[in-house]
């Protein structure tokens, strides 16, 4: 079969970009030619709309001078079209109808689109004059022919998909093919469907099963798109690619998940609805130029298969990376399906997890398992400051973890092996009256340490399972999660869900060098959304550790010991049912820290060129988005030219580059984001739609609106917190490492887990000479928008591939919990987990900050001279003894004021800062008592010069403190 004739975009009206205030105007309108002057013109426009909304909305006619034309009167609006009368008031000409004229209300970057209602503007009058009273009038009035749409930009048009069949045409359509159950439409793959609902124009005025054509390069990977229009209610459907010589597959009815396994999407389509399918065809390098018949055949359950014929052409040309360095090519789509560092191979800075019969070890950890799979035993070698990992032996478990479901259990031996170097792995089977118990566990090199233990009745009984955690009190000192922030721990806690309004499932505690953080899950977890957007996709309860309402969380300390208790609850369960307990025990700190290093990367956190960064002192620069070499949030690969010659000159100057890129959101320039779009709520989340204009005309009312950079017209939708765009998304950052030459990531929150943050830094490790970097970044998550979640305890199971963190964003520095300390140490430090962090909101507080090795964020902090103060006295060569150690070789004698010293080629450096609520004098002293003098270096807008004999009190005033360089400390 073939076409019946040519394909336009728009039946009736050529299509095109025009210029005008969008913000005023809307996105879309359509030109009118009045040919004559005349007191009155009637107008006719076949928008075509897809939404359903046309009634409801303004239509503004403007003369050809730009002047709006007051005398307008909508006779008929449908979503099919518009039928108007106005005033040329400008004579002959070109007339433009803006037909969708909105208003963004809200923050500027997360604004709502409010469409402007029909107003009434014409004179009374003129309607009677003309005779507009009587809407059968309008026919008898000169013709101003509608000739023309257009878009205010390309990325905003609705050519040539967006244009909506009648009603008629496609009564029409179905009249020619009654009873088939649904009919085909190639269609290339530059005109992406979308989300489009409506059977597209295009497709209703051609012949359904015609060929579909394409031309490929050899080694590309080439995206194939096929409409199916619904005559009937379509569920189940598949389709497959096949008759070709080359490997093809169904990108749009499944493929590997972003764990690597393989799974099914189902495909449903509505009576009267369209869908896409997409394909993809990986032409080998090799492949002979040609010509290639194939055919895609599709069909629905109960229905009969139908098949659309493809003829696709193979060039003479050979392009690299499968075409994935031209986007506009979609073949960046190949990549959804990758297993790129999808393995059990280690990454640095950690080592082979070893196996010596049930003891497991790791960088500064071990674990011995006892024969019901559980660890009776857990150390840790992690010096106090946490900046090695070679001390001596602690236990953190004053007893074995116990997992007990009410019963006594008689287990089985216990099998323990090792898929790869990264990763241990055992099971065990145990029976008792009336259940069965099979737990699966796993440890992974960087501390990562779960658990899985299936109940399942054998006859119906009733059950209260609980899994103690008996953690040392001396160990346990500080806490984290269920509703605490960092803190003191506390003797008693007791915790329940309330998952609807609460982003919390993990508690951790400890102390900086040893500690875990214990996370509660089952079968049923998905990862939620975060930031501004938890409600929009809640944790989901799990059904075992809820049980049937009753279960929880307590925490109880008793005789040297804090027992962290989990509880189901009275739980009943059927013969045959089975529940789900999966626990996760994250053993920090995950790394030592690096003092030195830390110091020594001196941070620009703007846009700005190389020269600018270099000049300024810094050596690393964060590209964020909206700026020329990263204009579009997280998609710097549509940029690649102009940022790979970006980073060549930062390299030249001794700067290293790092780009925002998170899956967090999706600008709407990615050429891949309408084909995402069509996969429903797979890549995208789902939500109540809204947001942007953009969103609304082109994506639907099921979507969660995202970031919008007004400056560079970049406006983004929210991923869903776990899909096949992860796999994606490590293939571009180990492009962006490799051809464009970055260094590393800058992360401001993440929407992935620990799967994919992995298989990120193997993805960087790999594809660089040089180690790279990744820094992440969070506004402050413990408020009600994003269900109270601590942050660090958010991203813990993230930050065995991080190396500098930013919790920056409404983090309380000096209010009512920055006047804890153990806020800063737990909360926002890092340190507990083997990093060193930096500030934000406001700048941050620089005496208390320095205590942790933290400083501001430059430009926007002027922290220059505490850089060139941290070289005069060498602190990036010293050795860090941080106050959490409890050993430091400079003290204050004032336990509300704390110090941080460095010891090095440059002697000795003690940051001090102040938490008391008044001035305090302190004198400070050597680790054996002795006083010791010290000296105050000029450092503008942090202290100014002063010295301190031995014995002489040190003032510091309330949040305030100092940089001293300290006499010898000893003998």
């Amino acid at each position: 079969m073939g076409e019946t004739g040519p394909r336009p975009g728009h039946p009736e009206l050529e299509c095109g970009i025009g210029i005008w205030d969008q913000d005023v105007y809307g996105n879309h309108r359509l030109l009118v030619d009045v040919t004559a002057a005349a007191p009155a013109v009637a107008a006719e426009l076949p928008w075509r709309r897809q939404d359903s909304t046309a009634r409801d909305v303004d239509v503004i006619v403007l003369a050809p001078s730009g002047l709006r034309v007051h005398n307008t009167v909508a006779v008929e609006v449908t979503d099919e079209r518009g039928r108007i009368a106005f005033e040329p008031v400008a004579g002959p000409g070109a007339y433009a109808v803006h037909y969708l004229p909105y208003a963004h209300t809200g923050k500027p970057y997360y604004p709502q689109a409010a469409y402007r209602p029909p107003t009434r503007t014409a004179d009374p009058g003129w309607v009677h004059r003309c005779g507009l009273d009587d809407p059968g009038t309008w026919a008898a009035l000169p013709r101003a022919e509608a000739f023309r749409y257009e878009a205010a930009s390309a990325v905003d048009s609705f050519a040539p998909l967006g244009f909506a069949a009648t009603g008629a045409e496609r009564a029409a359509l179905r009249r020619a093919h009654e009873g088939e159950p649904f009919l085909l439409f190639g269609e290339d793959r530059e005109h992406p469907l979308g989300r489009y609902a409506r059977l597209p124009a295009r497709w209703a005025l051609t012949d359904p099963g015609a060929p579909l054509a394409g031309t490929a390069d050899r080694g590309e990977f080439h995206a194939v798109q096929v409409g199916v229009y619904a005559l009937t209610d379509l569920t189940d459907v598949r389709a497959e690619l096949r008759g070709l010589p080359f490997p093809a597959r169904c990108l749009s009815t499944g493929g590997i998940d972003a764990r690597g396994a393989a799974f099914a999407r189902r495909v449903e389509v509505a009576a009267d609805g369209v869908g896409a399918l997409w394909f993809g065809v990986e032409v080998p390098e090799d492949a002979t130029p040609g010509r290639y018949e194939a055919e895609i055949a599709v069909r629905a359950q109960g229905s009969p298969e139908r098949v659309l014929p493809v003829v696709l052409t193979v060039g003479d040309a050979v392009v690299d990376d499968h075409g994935a360095g031209e986007p506009e090519r979609l073949a960046r789509l190949g990549w959804l399906d990758s297993t790129l560092a999808q393995d059990d191979e280690v990454v640095p800075p950690f080592a082979p997890v070893k196996i010596d019969g049930q003891r497991l070890t790791l960088l500064g950890r071990s674990v011995e398992l006892g024969p019901e799979g559980l660890p009776h035993r857990i150390t840790s070698t992690f010096t106090p400051s946490v900046t090695r990992a070679d001390g001596p032996e602690r236990d953190l478990l004053a007893a074995p973890v116990t997992f007990d479901v009410g019963r006594p259990l008689e287990h089985e031996p216990l099998a323990v092996d090792q898929p790869g170097p990264a990763r241990a792995r055992w099971s065990a089977r145990a029976t008792g009256q009336d259940v069965l118990l099979h737990t699966e566990g796993e440890l992974e090199a960087d501390g990562f340490l779960v658990v899985r233990a299936t109940v399942e009745a054998t006859e119906e009984t009733e059950l209260d399972v609980r899994l103690a955690v008996p953690v040392r009190e001396q160990i346990a000192r500080y806490a984290m999660g269920l509703g605490l922030t960092g803190r003191a721990c506390p003797a008693t806690y007791d915790w329940s869900w309330d998952t609807p309004t609460r982003n919390q499932d993990a508690f951790w505690l400890g102390d900086p060098a040893a500690g875990l953080q214990l996370s509660l899950r089952d079968e049923h977890y998905a990862r939620p959304l975060n930031t501004n957007y938890y409600r929009e996709k809640p944790l989901v309860t799990p059904d075992s550790w809820a049980g049937d309402g009753a279960g929880g969380v307590r925490l109880r300390t008793v005789g040297g010991t804090r027992e962290l208790t989990a509880f189901s609850g009275p739980l009943r369960l059927r013969a045959g049912e089975s529940r789900r307990f999966e626990f996760r025990l994250l053993l920090t700190p995950f790394k030592p820290l690096d003092p030195g290093g830390h110091l020594a990367e001196r941070y620009y956190h703007a846009y700005a060129s190389p020269g600018e960064v270099a000049a300024y002192g810094a050596n690393v620069v964060n590209l964020h988005h909206a700026t020329p070499p990263n204009p579009y949030i997280n998609d710097p690969l549509l940029a690649a030219e102009v940022l790979r010659a970006y980073t060549d000159e930062a390299h030249r100057l001794g700067v290293r580059v790092k780009v925002y890129d998170t899956v967090r959101e999706l600008t709407r320039h990615t050429p891949e984001l309408p084909v995402l779009a069509s996969f429903g709520d797979e890549i995208f989340a789902a939500g109540p739609g809204g947001g942007h204009a953009w969103l609304r005309e082109h994506l639907g009312d099921a979507h969660v609106p995202g970031w919008v950079a007004p400056d560079v017209g970049d406006v983004a939708i929210v991923t869903s917190g776990d899909s096949r765009w992860h796999n994606s998304y490590v293939c571009g950052i180990e492009r962006l490492r490799r051809v464009v030459g970055v260094d590393g990531l800058y992360l401001d929150d993440v929407a992935y887990d620990r799967t994919t943050m992995k298989r990120v830094r193997k993805a960087l490790a790999r594809s660089g000479e040089t180690a790279p970097v990744v820094d992440l970044h969070s506004c402050n998550q413990y408020r009600e928008a994003d269900g109270f979640a601590s942050s660090a305890n958010l991203y813990a199971e993230l930050l065995p591939y991080v190396d500098r963190l930013w919790l920056g964003e409404l983090f309380d520095y000096d209010g009512a919990d920055g006047a804890d300390p153990a806020y800063w140490l737990v909360e926002v430090s890092g340190i507990p987990f083997g990093l060193m962090g930096e500030m934000l909101e406001g700048g941050g507080n620089p005496w208390r900050g320095l205590v942790f090795g933290m400083t501001g964020r430059a430009p926007m902090t002027d922290v220059r001279p505490l850089w060139r103060a941290f070289d005069r006295l060498r602190m990036p060569e010293a050795e860090l003894t941080g106050w959490w150690a409890g050993e430091s070789p400079v003290r204050t004698g004032h336990a509300d004021v704390l110090a941080s010293t460095w010891r090095g080629p440059g002697g000795t450096a003690t940051a001090l800062a102040s938490w008391a609520p008044q001035p305090v004098d302190v004198v400070l002293t050597a680790a054996d008592g002795r006083p010791v003098e010290a000296h105050a270096p000029a450092i503008e807008g942090f202290q100014e010069e002063r010295r301190f004999a031995a014995g002489e009190p040190v003032p510091v005033a309330p949040g305030r403190g100092w940089l001293l360089s300290v006499g010898p400390t000893s003998p």
